[in-house]
């Protein structure tokens, strides 16, 4: 440690400035070192070094500016190990109140904990030998202070005082060498090797002066949070929001605003501070005339820097009130656009009058890029997300052709990307086998029907009692309408059709419920009028109850049926990938299709196809069992029948995108669904009776090798119980479209006690 280059220094000023100031201020600090050489000659003694601390304070103040010292961050460090010879005041302040004992620049040329310095080493390479080896990398400084707050500093070192030169065990870094020590920078057994211990000699001191980067850091850590937006991510830009304005307890806030409506934000997160929890409101109840120009119409930022304030100045508006009653001072309203459109409005407010205002809020200058990049990222993947769940919850691509959409999609994007004119192509999907199945409600239309005549004639004979109770008048137009009631029963009971249920609504529309109406506003006795009338349904202004009771049992028995197959579906996906659909009607139906296009890694071989059979006929004969055990929780006890249409001809299906859905391909393949639509209403040949009966699992075939797979099927869930011992093979009638159709119908257990697993190919081996 000596102060040899610094006299040197000054010795030089002497002798080539013309400036008398400078000269003066060179020949006071040289007497100073002629006064005490040990300055000069220095000392390897930190301990010797220091006991001369009041000179080396003086000589120290000729480059530490005394008017500058409160705000310069500054020091004279040792050489090598970054002591503190001398700091400026403030310095001294930062370093009294850190939480650490250690010297603040201990490490200070150090990457990491277990790294080494190579500072030391640069200089000797790059200053001594005249290497141009890139050594720079920008070092910054974090000291926390006793309050647990992190400051962030960048370091700029001054070498301009060190010296540095070899000692008799020193060897020469030759290109070399060199080589050998670029290779393996981060071993520092080998930088030992060519630099032993005592081997240079490093004099004088270094300069190092600190500049606060702390909002800059702030800024990028707010940047960097932006770019992960989740619940963790935003209680750091909470946090970094708080430390770049400098108020610790700030709040932000958020709302939405769509078509002049202000609405509670998409993203949950957000607390509103300027409206009350789920409130909706046009822009223009929002606040005064001012800052509602301010915010909706010319999209500028509003501040209120005291709340107190604006409440008097505006006698109290809607805005003014909840933010004293929330304790909030002063608030900053930053609207947000998006896609040239108003977003959203982004709310700072602060507990303390003044504490946002026109002055600090420049700081949104620097970040507010970075938030608009980030608004506009985050809507759109809010508009995906909105899309996806459309898509999953409305027009849900099935998982296993998922792959495939894929692709399309993949390919549609690189030629948009490359300039070309894309288009999604249909999906298709060829050689597949189907299977379809069904359990129904057995005479649906005839339940519903009855459900229909029930209601009707209900609504009929009490209108006919009310007409009756009210003729003591005797008025014409009563009898003709009690004439026209009789005639309708009549009908009801006798010729009902698809078109009384319109006539009888529209005569109740038209005649009998203004009447009624008419009787209760001015009929002291209305009890039964009032009855009858809080009886109709509000919906189809006509009594609902029988109705009610078969829709509610289609319903519920739908949802149940439906829940029981998606369940058993993930299952059978187990067995090999393939399309699944269902549908609704008056029971469920299901579709399968599979095939080797279905799937794009696994090898597809006939023995799925014969799993996947075995699974429907299990899976049917269990969701019937299941409906008779839920029956009896329904308001009817509607029967049900179960068909399926084993299919042994591939065909090809074909997404169509308009429809949003599959359908088969071509001529030839349409003759499945003519088939599949009317074998559900076929007759046994020559017979009135329905191929479908409750308590029934039917089987339509053509062929008579599926004719032999199914009887062994059935032969297996005989022995399972899963079907009863009676099975027989009929004929079905001539349909339009397909002839030489048969069935199998075996009579099931609706007793059946399910089992946990799916049978297999293999199961019927071990029977």
């Amino acid at each position: 440690m000596s102060l040899r280059l610094l006299k040197e220094k000054f010795e030089d000023l002497i002798s080539s400035s013309n400036n008398s100031s400078v000269q003066t201020q060179a020949k006071q600090a040289l007497e100073l070192f002629d006064a005490h050489p040990v300055l000069t000659l220095g000392t390897d003694s930190k301990e010797d070094f220091f006991k001369h601390k009041d000179i080396l304070d003086q000589v120290m103040s000729f480059i530490f500016p005394t008017a500058l010292t409160q705000n310069e961050i500054k020091a004279a460090v040792t050489p090598y190990t970054n002591d503190v010879i001398y700091c400026s005041t403030r310095l001294q302040n930062i370093i009294n109140n850190a939480k650490t004992d250690n010297n603040i620049f201990h490490d200070l040329y150090k990457d990491y904990e277990d790294s080494f310095d190579l500072f030391i080493y640069a200089i000797i390479l790059n200053v001594y030998y005249k290497y141009q080896v890139d050594f720079e990398r920008p070092k910054t400084l974090s000291v926390i202070d006793k309050n647990g707050d992190r400051k962030r500093y960048r370091v700029v070192f001054n070498a301009d005082f060190i010296d540095i030169y070899p000692n008799k065990n020193a060897i020469d870094i030759t290109p070399d060498i060199l080589d050998e020590l670029l290779s393996h920078a981060d071993k520092f057994e080998i930088w030992e090797k060519y630099f032993p211990k005592n081997s240079w000699t490093i004099e004088g001191f270094g300069l190092v002066t600190l500049i606060d980067t702390s909002l800059d850091e702030r800024i990028d850590d707010f940047k960097t949070h932006l770019i992960e937006p989740n619940t963790e991510s935003f209680q750091h830009l909470l946090q970094d929001i708080r430390r770049i304005f400098n108020i610790p307890d700030l709040q932000v806030g958020s709302y939405s605003v769509l078509e002049n409506m202000i609405t509670p934000p998409f993203d949950k997160n957000f607390d509103m501070l300027t409206l009350l929890p789920d409130e909706h409101m046009s822009v223009g109840k929002y606040a005064c005339s001012h800052i509602n120009n301010e915010l909706f119409k010319d999209c500028k930022p509003s501040i209120i820097a005291n709340v107190e304030t604006y409440h008097k100045q505006t006698k109290g508006n809607r805005l003014s009130k909840i933010l004293l009653e929330r304790g909030l001072k002063s608030v900053a309203l930053i609207p947000i656009p998006i896609n040239g459109e108003l977003g959203f409005i982004v709310e700072l407010a602060a507990f303390k009058p003044n504490q946002l205002n026109a002055i600090n809020m420049v700081k949104l200058d620097t970040i507010m890029p970075f938030i608009l990049s980030y608004s506009r990222r985050t809507f759109s993947e809010y508009q995906n997300e909105i899309s996806a769940v459309i898509q999953q919850e409305c027009t849900a691509i099935h998982p296993s052709v998922q792959w495939r959409f894929e692709e399309e999609a993949r390919q549609y994007i690189q030629e948009r990307n490359f300039g070309e004119n894309p288009v999604f192509h249909e999906i298709v999907f060829k050689d597949v086998i189907p299977l379809f199945g069904q359990v129904d409600v057995v005479s649906s239309s005839h339940a519903r029907n009855e459900a229909i005549q029930l209601d009707l004639t209900k609504q009929l004979e009490v209108s006919k009692q009310i007409l009756i109770d009210r003729t003591n008048i005797n008025l014409p137009f009563y009898e003709q309408l009690i004439f026209q009631i009789d005639n309708y029963l009549f009908e009801i009971k006798e010729h009902f059709h698809t078109n009384s249920e319109q006539e009888i609504n529209q005569f109740f529309q038209k005649q009998l419920i203004p009447l009624f109406e008419h009787f209760q506003s001015q009929s002291k006795n209305k009890k039964d009028l009032m009855a009858f009338l809080q009886a109709i349904d509000k919906t189809t202004n006509s009594l609902y109850d029988a109705r009610k009771a078969y829709d509610e049992t289609i319903n519920m028995g739908n949802k149940a049926l439906s829940a029981f197959l998606e369940k058993q579906q993930a299952k059978a996906q187990e067995i090999f990938p393939h399309y699944f659909e269902k549908f609704n009607t008056d029971g469920i139906e299901h579709n399968l299709y599979v095939g080797q296009s279905i799937t794009k890694h696994l090898k597809y071989h006939p023995t799925v196809l014969y799993n996947l059979r075995l699974w429907q006929l299990q899976v049917t004969c269990e969701m019937e069992a299941m409906y008779y055990e839920k029956q009896k929780e329904f308001p009817l006890q509607l029967e049900v029948a179960s068909l399926i249409l084993a299919y042994d001809v591939p065909i090809t299906i074909r997404y169509r995108i308009d429809e949003k859905q599959f359908d088969v391909d071509g001529a030839y393949n349409v003759r499945y669904e003519m088939i599949k639509k009317r074998i559900d209403k076929a007759h046994i040949k020559n017979t009135n009776e329905r191929l479908t009966q409750p308590h029934k699992l039917c089987v339509v075939y053509s062929s008579t090798a599926i004719e032999r797979e199914y009887v062994a099927y059935f032969q297996f869930l005989q022995a399972k119980n899963y079907v009863g011992k009676h099975m027989e093979i009929v004929e079905l009638e001539e349909l339009q479209g397909a002839s030489g159709l048969k069935a199998i119908r075996v009579d099931l257990n609706k007793d059946l006690q399910k089992v946990s697993s799916i049978f297999t190919l293999e199961d019927i081996e071990t029977v």
